[in-house]
């Protein structure tokens, strides 16, 4: 028996690690083939190569700062699975130690972090849009952050700007693109226990961020992959223009 996803051919960006490679093996799971790509190629390889079956995921190194990468990696999937319908727009940086308050923000970190994180989403989002048309319909998830919404990171400014860039992207494209059968959503991953999230000091750091989450402990990727699948499905055939918490609770209070 297929799952919810069954016969779906997705993209994953920043599918080698964390987040995304959770969300490539949820999407494979319930049915999907799926392009996964990353900036890192033996990483996306080796999501590809968990994922198993022949035909089913392919490795794809791009990155998502560069257009031209994006374009020939959303081609070589289309080609690949003779169509897209699905686009997770995943990749993302944090440059811990590097990224600051504004006034000892290096202009260098900053453009790198929106390079990644905001033109790489729109980047992604419009080759992959552009996949979506050729098929006639399709669904885009981007992942966005807390701090997008809030000023709960500081000294984090060009990582929570870049966020709050993808707020925006995701409500536009919604509008966009609606009239054409593509839905356009997010999710919002809280204190997950990813790569990402290993500059926090611990014990210290680590519990007063558990002390401002209703649920008291650190998400899973599983458990932001599994948002997304939702909303990647026809399950959220009615969803498009939201931005989905996957926080416990973080945002809500």
């Amino acid at each position: 028996m297929g799952g919810r996803l069954e016969g779906r051919r997705a993209i994953v960006t920043g599918a080698g690690n964390g987040i995304g490679r959770a969300v490539a093996l949820k999407l494979a799971a319930e049915g999907a083939r799926v392009g996964c790509i990353d900036v890192n190629q033996a990483a996306a390889a080796e999501v590809a190569a968990a994922i198993g079956e022949a035909a089913a995921a392919v490795a794809l190194a791009a990155d998502v700062a560069d257009e031209a990468q994006v374009e020939r990696a959303v081609t070589e999937a289309e080609e690949a699975f003779g169509g897209l319908d699905t686009v997770v727009a995943n990749a993302g940086i944090l440059l811990a130690g590097q990224d600051d308050r504004a006034d000892r923000l290096d202009v260098g970190v900053w453009r790198r972090v929106l390079d990644v994180n905001l033109t790489g989403m729109f980047l992604t989002c419009k080759h992959g849009i552009r996949a979506l048309l050729r098929n006639g319909a399709g669904a885009v998830v981007c992942t966005a952050s807390p701090t997008g919404l809030f000023g709960l990171a500081p000294g984090l400014d060009a990582y929570s700007s870049s966020k709050a860039g993808v707020y925006g992207l995701i409500r536009v494209l919604a509008n966009d693109y609606a009239a054409e059968g593509i839905r356009v959503n997010g999710v919002i991953p809280g204190y997950t226990d990813t790569p990402m999230n290993d500059y926090v000091e611990r014990p210290a750091g680590h519990e007063r961020l558990i002390a401002t989450i209703p649920l008291r402990r650190q998400g899973t990727a599983g458990e932001v992959a599994n948002v997304i699948a939702f909303l990647a499905s026809d399950e959220a055939s009615y969803v498009t223009g939201a931005v989905w918490a996957a926080d416990g609770g973080m945002t809500a209070i």
